[in-house]
Parts: structure tokens; sequence; C-alpha cells
């Protein structure tokens, strides 16, 4: 009887630990995202130091974890499974923390929603989340399929940023007005990735719709003095319609992009005033 209940003891011990889903640590905010939103909290063992700032969408998923600043000593001192990130660490990230036995896992540069979805899928099979990542990607196509079946505005659409630069192709804010139904102005005039504002040709054919990205974020103080702010283009703002989208919306690309997506449609369904 005795040798049965150890057996038996031996069996939950192996079940255990075999359930036992591996523990993370993320060097950025936007590999943040990714983990606070896929894995259970406690595979959570830090998040970066910008987790929890209002550029992050998953801000308050964020509260109670412990904040590091992705430094290897740091890190490893929590003797994580996985370390997941997208650009903290530096460029040898991967070399340097796999030295010490430790799986990397690093997330991509999303141009597009099949971008996102491939960081999410990437995420949830490292973490041992499979089907909430699939949930999460079925959510998404949904949303983006909601998207396509509205009536698409065509307005001809700007995206500003405060630092004097706009989005051209190969962005993701790009996919973004494109799926809110409007035409990237910087895109379609072959512009790609983050082009200065082209101050003097907007005023001779001025954009139907602006879009203001990162105006509202605490840390954008430092680009007061940016083309973005010059009285021109602050007279665009005045005279064309516009919408503002949040900097935690558009900071990174993941699933949330869709609502930025969202909010344009809804604005540019709005009838004008």
């Amino acid at each position: 009887m005795k040798f049965l209940f150890c057996t038996l003891l031996l069996l939950a011990d192996s079940v255990s630990v075999a359930a036992a889903k591996p523990r993370a640590a993320s060097l950025d905010y936007c590999a943040d995202q990714y983990l606070l939103k896929l894995a259970d909290p406690d595979q959570i063992l830090a998040v970066s130091r910008g987790a929890d700032k209002d550029f992050s969408y998953m801000r308050n998923e964020a509260t109670g974890f412990a904040r590091i600043r992705g430094t290897l000593e740091e890190t490893l001192s929590l003797t994580p499974d996985i370390v997941l990130r997208q650009w903290g660490g530096g460029a040898n990230a991967e070399n340097t923390f796999s030295r010490f036995g430790t799986k990397v896992v690093s997330l991509g540069f999303p141009e597009d929603f099949d971008g996102v979805k491939q960081n999410i899928r990437t995420t949830a099979a490292a973490l041992d989340q499979t089907d909430r990542g699939e949930a999460l990607i079925r959510e998404l196509e949904t949303r983006l399929l909601a998207l396509s079946a509205r009536p698409q505005s065509g307005a001809r659409t700007l995206y500003v940023t405060p630092g004097g630069v706009t989005a051209g192709a190969h962005t993701m804010i790009d996919v973004i007005i494109t799926a809110g139904g409007a035409i990237n102005v910087a895109a379609a005039e072959g512009l790609s990735y983050w082009p200065s504002l082209p101050a003097e040709a907007l005023l001779l054919d001025p954009p139907e719709f602006m879009v203001a990205g990162f105006f509202i974020s605490e840390d954008e103080d430092i680009n007061n003095w940016s083309a973005a702010r010059h009285p021109a283009i602050q007279k665009l703002f005045r005279e064309r319609r516009n919408v503002s989208l949040p900097a935690d919306m558009v900071s990174c690309a993941a699933w949330f992009s869709v609502e930025a997506a969202e909010i344009i449609a809804n604005e540019l369904a709005e009838p004008d005033l």
C-alpha cells in the first residue's frame, strides 16, 4: 500500500511538471503586449520598463509584474524559460542569451496584419498557448472582415506625427488607413516607410482627412518644434476633418491595430458638419 501511495505521488508530480507552461520575461514594450495578452499570469516573470506607460496598450494588465531594463544579468537572474523580444536586448540579444541556455523568441516587425498574426502564433507557440493565440487571430479576422464590408470612403488621408514625419507604404499605419476605408496620400504618391512631411505639396494639394498619431502621448513634448507644429500644418488640421489616434494603438503593430482602423472608419462614416 505504501509503495502504491508513493507511486501515485510520483505520477502526480510528473503530470504537474508536464503541465507546467514556460515562464517568460519580455525585453521591450512591444513584446510586452503579446506576453501580457497571451500568457497566464503565473507565466510572466517580468515585463519591460515601458509596460505601464501611456503608449502601452496592455498597461493595466502590466500592474503587479516586475519591470526590468532587459540587461543580461537582470533578466537571467529571473531564470526565465523564454526571453521574448522585438528589439529589446540589443542586436546580439539572441546570441547573448542563448549562450546561457535561455530560449530567445524574437518577434517580427509587422507591416501588415499577416505579420501581426505571425507574431501572435510565434508567441502563443512559445508559451504553450496555441488555442488562445488562434482565438485572438479569429477575433482579429472577424473585425477586419467587418471593416471590409463597410462602405469605403476613399478619402485622401495624411498621417502626421509630432516628429514631423508621415507614414508611407510598408508601414502598419498605411495598412490601418486602408483598412479604415481611406487612401494613404503618402503611399499613393510612392513614398515608403517614414518620410518627412511634404509641407509645400500639402498646401498645393491638401488631403481630405488628417490622422494624428502620438500627439496625445505624454512622451512627445520633445517634438514641439517639429514640422508638424508648423502653422500651415496646424491650419490643415483646423480646416480638414481629422482624428487623433491614441498612442497605445499605434506605438506597436499588434492585434489592436484594427481598433485604430475602426476609429478611422467610424469618423469617416460620420456626416460632414
